[in-house]
């Protein structure tokens, strides 16, 4: 949380209210203005949550990870491989700052190399749709850069987009939109497009942790950019089946191949898988 708020602060005078503004301002082709209020995002963070996933791939249990969602509209991702995996060897930590229609306003990305924590930092400059991105060195989370260097500077064909972890919430907003929806998405310094396909599929799904079926949606879609761990093409999600839409499982393309995740824990006022 307090890396977002260094990001936000940093920005110059003037733009943080101008991020609020510009979800209601600004019009995305493909996108359903108009049929999505601010108020079903307003219900997704109305309480905060902590939520623990578990990765698999075929019969081999990878790692976590961990989503922190608060109501400021701001999230944190932290992502681990378990110790002694042969193959992986995975430690990530993700955060985002939302506008109240959950498209992205402020993003960074850290990931372990070696000793040191390499980072991404993406300042947004939204009116005239620039990103900045920074590569940044430090020793651990706690501490400040040592080493800041500008890496890049994207220009953006339009001010509604997502990054590697609003993606997820901008999905749940979704997730009853029962159409099709593109949206622009950035992944470690690259932009693409990501699709939704969100045809309203009610099912039942199993969750291991729990001995009943729960309620949930289907989505599926792709993204043509690359993520963490190499994470890019097709993918399908299941949503519960409820005002919240909390992520349930998911199936997405690494490196290694198809992985699977599946919430394995959760913290939330008041909620559980419904039945």
């Amino acid at each position: 949380m307090r890396i977002i708020r260094r990001i936000v602060h940093a920005l110059p005078p003037g733009l943080t209210l101008g991020f609020l503004l510009l979800g209601s301002l600004v019009s995305l082709p493909g996108f359903p203005s108009g049929k999505l209020p601010p108020s079903e995002a307003d219900l997704i963070l109305a309480d905060e949550e902590d939520l623990t996933y578990e990765v698999s791939w075929t019969v081999f249990k990878l790692g976590t990870i961990r989503l922190k969602t608060f109501r400021s509209h701001a999230a944190e991702a932290y992502i681990d491989s378990y110790d002694n995996i042969p193959f992986v060897n995975l430690h990530s930590v993700h955060y985002t700052w939302m506008d109240s229609l959950l498209f992205s306003r402020g993003s960074r990305a850290l990931e372990l190399r070696g000793d040191e924590w390499w980072g991404l930092d993406y300042i947004y400059d939204i009116p005239n749709r620039i990103i900045r991105v920074e590569e940044t060195y430090q020793k651990d989370l706690g501490t400040a850069p040592h080493s800041r260097v500008q890496k890049d500077s994207i220009r953006l064909a339009d001010a509604r987009f997502v990054d590697g972890l609003s993606i997820a919430y901008l999905a749940r907003r979704l997730v009853h939109a029962m159409q099709t929806v593109q949206v622009p998405t950035i992944l470690y310094g690259k932009v693409g497009i990501t699709t939704f396909n969100l045809p309203g599929n009610r099912v039942s799904e199993a969750l291991s942790v729990i001995d009943r079926p729960v309620k949930a949606i289907e989505v599926s879609g792709t993204t043509s950019v690359e993520g963490i761990f190499g994470m890019t093409g097709d993918f399908r999600g299941w949503f519960s089946d409820d005002s919240v839409a909390v992520p349930l499982k998911g199936k997405i393309r690494v490196l290694l191949g198809n992985v699977n995740i599946e919430l394995i824990q959760w913290n939330r006022k008041g909620w559980n898988p419904p039945e």
